[in-house]
């Protein structure tokens, strides 16, 4: 596999064809000011000025790009979530849209099928326990929690990979995402087909988030074609995205950075720079690829470290020098980082559970300390809730409002007991697999460890468990030191910030076993280290025994 800095080298070599406009791919570095050099240039391709912004070279030649499609009617910027599309709505110029791509779907389904309204989250399990001969879905999750869940989650992987749930697919689907089948393979296979095919029924199913852009290409659904199409992020695009926004835009502009690309485990393409690259190049347009790498953000010594990992970014001559620190994890070493931390800084760990443990010293030493990620935070009460829920705790209050009662009556330390044995029997079921997945037995670690920490001190029952852990995750701008999984940690920045390289929590991931993974992990360290501006701190363990 050939990388975007060759691909880049050699783009201007590749002809498109005479009189068309060809599509554009910009390959942005961290903190090279991507949006802001959209949203400019959407200024020039509507003819109004730029305020007095004065582009990089790079910007300038981004722009004369742009400039062959002034004058179209229609344009739209397509964002990676809605926060983001909100705020572009402010920036860009009057004319222009700003959605998600799962709204540009949903819209395109809402003509299709005047009657849907809101999505129905619970789609995939509706139909499953239909197939199943039952009457209500809460019935078969109760009985098969694991084999529902794993259906669901296959659907949704197979909508995003756009395959019909072979089962070939499906074995790679599953393998690749580490699902977790229960010992119900067989089931498994037999209904995500059907379920994905009773799917396309949107009459009677209704529309679920995922059919918001899987609907559109599986049914032919009639897309607005905008004259223009801008695409943020595009390095974290799964398949169905890249074919809608093929679909949806006349010409399309897609900016992202390939060296960003982390989310492959949420069913993102880790190739879609590539991919796109290969299929705009075989259109009538052709595609050309202009490089955005000079960052303002990372100061110099910080933007060389960075370079060890990815070699075409460079510093702004207007960036500070920077710096490359080194502190220790030891509590009893008067090298310790903790006593450098300053309200505002950040601190970086590849997994949880350190986070958190961290989080509560810097809270009981009188510090505001907070850990980005509400959906950690969230799946970290699933798990204890999911944990009575099997233990018939929680029968009789079906309602999720009636559930803090409840749990206000189970003391700490029958969490503790119920958590250590759920984590001990996943564990097993795990190792008992032909081939058990490190990634999954270290996740389950993981969340159990993250549990445990919310239970020490004052903590008398389960209920202030789950208050704690509510409090704690956040995706609130709080004043204070903020901590972060480097995954959580993308779009993120500060002047200081701490890069937990300990034994709990290496990078890259041992477990990172095939080229793909540990490719991401690599990525997963460049962003790390690019959330820097003026002082990357790494913070080391001394190795155990």
């Amino acid at each position: 596999m050939s990388s975007i800095a060759s691909r880049l080298k050699t783009a201007a070599d590749k002809s498109t064809a005479p009189g068309t406009v060809p599509h554009l791919i910009i390959i942005a570095r961290a903190g090279t000011g991507k949006t802001t050099t959209l949203v400019e240039g959407l200024k020039i391709v509507k003819g109004l000025p730029t305020d007095g912004f004065t582009p990089s070279p790079q910007q300038a030649e981004i722009w004369d790009s742009m400039k062959l499609s002034a004058g179209v009617g229609t344009v739209c910027f397509a964002a990676f979530n809605t926060a983001i599309a909100k705020e572009l709505e402010d920036r860009i110029p009057s004319g222009c849209e700003a959605m998600t791509m799962h709204r540009m779907g949903f819209k395109a389904v809402r003509k299709a099928f005047p009657t849907v309204r809101q999505p129905n989250s619970f789609k995939s399990e509706d139909i499953l326990a239909s197939l199943m001969g039952k009457t209500k879905a809460w019935d078969l999750k109760k009985e098969r929690p694991e084999f529902v869940a794993a259906v669901s989650r296959l659907v949704d992987l197979c909508k995003a990979n756009l395959v019909d749930g072979t089962p070939e697919e499906l074995t790679d689907l599953i393998s690749r995402y580490d699902i977790d089948t229960n010992q119900s393979l067989t089931d498994v296979v037999e209904y995500v087909p059907q379920v994905l095919e009773a799917a396309k029924n949107v009459q009677r199913w209704g529309c679920d988030f995922s059919d918001m852009i899987w609907l559109p290409i599986v049914l032919n659904l009639q897309l607005f074609k905008y004259d223009l199409l801008l695409v943020d992020e595009a390095q974290d695009l799964n398949r169905c995205q890249q074919e809608l926004a093929q679909r949806a835009g006349k010409r399309l502009i897609f900016c992202g950075d390939d060296r960003q690309a982390i989310y492959g485990f949420a069913g993102a393409d880790c190739r879609s720079m590539f991919t796109l690259e290969d299929q705009l190049r075989q259109t009538p347009q052709g595609v050309e690829m202009l490089p955005l790498t000079v960052t303002r953000r990372c100061g110099k010594a910080i933007v060389n470290e960075a370079k060890n990992y990815v070699p075409n970014f460079e510093a702004h001559e207007s960036n500070g020098e920077g710096a490359i620190k080194y502190a220790a994890f030891d509590p009893d070493s008067p090298e310790n980082y903790r006593t450098r931390v300053q309200d505002g800084d950040m601190v970086l760990c590849r997994c949880n559970a350190p986070l958190v443990s961290e989080c509560f010293r810097f809270i009981r030493s009188g510090r505001k300390a907070n850990i980005q990620g509400r959906d950690v935070g969230k799946t970290l009460v699933t798990t204890i809730r999911n944990v009575f829920k099997k233990e018939g705790k929680l029968n009789r209050c079906s309602k999720p409002e009636s559930w803090a009662a409840m749990f206000q009556t189970i003391p700490v330390n029958d969490l503790i007991s119920r958590i250590t044995s759920w984590g001990e029997s996943e564990a097993s079921k795990e190792n008992a697999k032909p081939r058990p997945s490190e990634p999954r037995l270290n996740a389950i670690n993981d969340r159990v460890s993250c549990i445990l920490c919310f239970t020490s001190g004052d903590v008398t029952n389960t209920q202030q468990v789950i208050d704690g852990i509510e409090s704690l995750f956040t995706d609130d701008e709080t004043d204070g030191i903020k901590l972060s999984s480097c995954h959580k940690s993308k779009g993120l920045e500060a002047d200081n910030v701490f890069l937990l390289r300990i034994v709990e929590a290496p990078i890259p991931h041992p477990m990172a076993k095939t080229r793909e993974a540990f490719d991401q992990e690599i990525n997963l360290l460049y962003v790390a280290i690019t959330r820097a501006r003026k002082v990357l701190t790494y913070v080391t363990s001394p190795p155990k025994n």
